[in-house]
């Protein structure tokens, strides 16, 4: 028998890589159950690394059983388009050539290339050619990588929509076309929806392959209330930041480790905590608490106006959040309305002392709100009325 040598060894490997295989036609799933839907799986755009394996050998060639070579399949507008390998240390002199059925690539380039016809499922056989003298083997190829299949999924269902911002029209095959970019502010008619991957488009024509991406009609434009971070699905900073008092264009939302983000573009997100906001007046000086309420080194002042996201309850008390894994008491904003049982007098602070307000008189029965748990003025207790207003504790019912 005949031993392999290197450049042998080579061709062989070269023949056998550009064989890599998926099936013609990508397997179609069961349509959906839902009426005017339907969902399918289709060859997703790109390149991917594939197996070839040795199964059976011609009489006259030796190869090693741990020879196992792969390929580059490339797929263009959802289809294979074909099949390569990089060509490494040929020594040989004169010309070889690898054919695999229909299929020949002359070995006088750096790469062979051949046509994705040649990808097909089940025993193939492949024909080495060097200097006239032909071997022959029989191959299987592996299978594409999961990554190479993308699930699309398509509705039928006429509904007007309002551009938000310049859409350019896409094909079936989510490819830009020459069309005319539908304006900011355009109603159009939809009449379905298509979502390639984790990309939602809607069908802009009833007749024609017109479509535009759903972030161009559903988002909207918010106002960033604080400096925001941009960072990657992961929660990875990008290095880019938005400005206080910005606009952004947002188009969805997803929670990530437990919060809200914004999704600007592709895989960029920045906090709702950042947008979604409100500004409070905190009436009582505040400690600031972690979400297991754990106090922080963190407080705020009396009167102080800060930026909040919403209010919650922790252990069955009301807080606001005021940042990340930051919170402050409910009580110390909202207050809690008191009766007076008796007249009584408003007090402000002046060198650590008591001293009236004014000439203000608080009537007997009449009702109050107060802010936060009673403070210590002189050695008495006084509740917070408003910003630097004290009313004596024991005046309350």
């Amino acid at each position: 028998m005949q031993k392999l040598t290197k450049s042998f060894v080579t061709a062989l490997s070269l023949a056998m890589a550009t064989l890599s295989v998926i099936p013609q036609s990508a397997p179609i799933q069961a349509a959906s159950a839902k009426a005017k839907s339907k969902t399918s799986t289709e060859y997703k755009n790109g390149s991917y690394t594939v197996m070839v394996t040795v199964e059976n050998l011609g009489n006259n060639i030796d190869v090693p059983s741990n020879f196992f070579p792969s390929a580059t399949v490339t797929i263009k507008n959802h289809k294979i388009a074909s099949v390569s390998i990089d060509v490494d240390d040929i020594d040989d002199e004169g010309e070889y050539y690898v054919q695999v059925n229909d299929e020949v690539a002359i070995g006088d380039q750096k790469t062979l290339t051949f046509g994705g016809s040649v990808y097909k499922n089940g025993l193939q056989d492949a024909s080495i050619n060097i200097n006239g003298d032909p071997s022959y083997c029989n191959i299987t190829f592996g299978d594409l990588p999961s990554s190479a299949y993308e699930t699309v999924t398509e509705t039928s269902a006429t509904v007007k929509k309002v551009v938000k911002r310049t859409a350019a029209v896409y094909d079936r095959n989510g490819k830009k076309t020459k069309n005319k970019a539908l304006k900011a502010g355009k109603t159009v008619t939809t009449y379905g929806t298509l979502t390639r991957g984790s990309v939602k488009y809607y069908k802009i024509s009833k007749t024609a392959n017109k479509y535009v991406q759903s972030a161009d009609v559903d988002g909207r434009y918010i106002t960033l209330k604080n400096t925001a971070t941009v960072y990657t699905q992961s929660l990875e900073k990008t290095g880019t930041s938005c400005k206080k008092g910005k606009k952004v264009y947002a188009y969805a939302y997803a929670i990530l480790n437990g919060e809200k983000y914004y999704k600007l573009g592709t895989d960029q997100y920045i906090s709702a905590l950042s947008a979604d906001g409100r500004y409070i007046r905190v009436m009582h000086g505040s400690a600031v608490y972690s979400k297991n309420l754990k106090k922080t080194t963190s407080s705020v002042a009396e009167g102080k106006k800060i930026l909040t996201f919403g209010r919650t309850t922790i252990k069955n008390k009301k807080y606001y959040q005021t940042g990340y894994n930051s919170f402050i008491s409910a009580s110390n904003v909202d207050g809690t309305t008191r009766t007076l049982k008796k007249n009584a007098y408003i007090y402000k602070k002046s060198k650590g002392k008591a001293v009236r307000y004014k000439k203000y008189v608080l009537k007997k029965n009449s009702k109050c709100k107060t802010y936060g748990g009673a403070v210590t003025i002189k050695g008495k207790k006084y509740y917070i009325i408003s910003v630097d207003q004290y009313v004596v504790k024991s005046n309350f019912r």
